[in-house]
């Protein structure tokens, strides 16, 4: 959320400056299926698990 805020800021358009951010992510968020965190996590998983595989195997090579 602050991120977003920063970058709005950033850019230093006043209509940016007026958005409700929080209500903003809030909608946006909402369009998306409940499933969609699950699936995060099963992806940062395999991710994770697979990096440490790479790593051991160029270790043990």
């Amino acid at each position: 959320m602050t991120s977003v805020r920063t970058a709005f800021a950033r850019k230093g358009d006043p209509m940016l400056g007026r958005i409700d951010v929080p209500a903003l992510l809030k909608a946006a968020e909402s369009g998306f299926p409940s499933w969609v965190p699950v699936l995060q996590n099963v992806r940062h998983t395999v991710v994770f698990a697979g990096s440490v595989l790479a790593l051991a195997a160029t270790v043990l090579a």
